[in-house]
């Protein structure tokens, strides 16, 4: 199938064209476990052939609590990573915060849309859906703006960002266990470190010279 140049109006071939996105969109999450990589391409298939523009994903910073955006689908992608949105703030914001899909028909008569990425057509609807990793609250939100305009289909266009949105959360879930995996794997080797040399020292080393420290410090 092609790029869709032209926004689906048609019910029938909106479902067709669904159908063939949630497929390539489950090919992207199945060959690779890069998370910004991965996210980036589903966006791109999104656009590319769903007539889902300038998609963005935001993950919870668990530090910070705040929404951190990750990827955005423009282009003008290089200030994503400095903008973030508090649970409540604007309509990103309140999606995390409430856990519900909103749906706004008209970006430039949604007094809470922030835009602080500055690439969406105000002129064009806004779709945000929360990102749910097993039962929990949600840990992020996708979001998207249609091509259309046609309000009829917006519901449609909702249901399936949401299923795009369960399908990457397995993506989500399983990159954040790897990095905990990676993360615990160094706690380990530090502690097995720390506990050697509080055992040995560099006294019982034969030969404590900076070269045999350098040596130690690998172990």
């Amino acid at each position: 199938m092609t790029v869709k140049d032209e926004p689906v109006t048609d019910p029938s071939s909106l479902f067709e064209t669904e159908l063939e996105a949630l497929y390539r969109v489950s090919r992207v999450l199945s060959r690779s476990l890069n998370l910004r990589e991965t996210l980036r391409a589903v966006l791109q298939v999104l656009h590319d052939f769903a007539g889902m523009q300038r998609g963005m994903v935001t993950l919870l910073d668990p530090d910070s609590g705040d929404l951190l955006v990750s990827v955005v689908q423009s282009d003008a992608p290089a200030q994503a990573g400095s903008v973030r949105y508090r649970a409540g703030e604007g309509v990103v914001g309140a999606i995390i915060a409430r856990g519900d899909t909103v749906v706004v028909r008209r970006i430039a008569d949604e007094p809470r849309f922030l835009d602080r990425l500055g690439v969406y057509d105000p002129q064009l609807p806004f779709i945000g859906v929360p990102i749910r990793v097993g039962e929990g609250s949600p840990v992020g939100v996708l979001a998207a703006q249609p091509q259309s305009a046609d309000v009829e289909l917006l519901s449609e266009r909702g249901r399936f960002l949401e299923m795009v949105a369960n399908l990457t959360a397995q993506t989500v879930r399983l990159s954040w266990e790897v990095e905990r995996e990676r993360r615990d794997l160094a706690d380990e080797r530090d502690q097995l470190r720390r506990a050697v040399r509080g055992e040995h020292g560099f006294s019982s080393v034969v030969g404590h010279t900076p070269t045999m420290r350098k040596v130690f410090d690998q172990v």
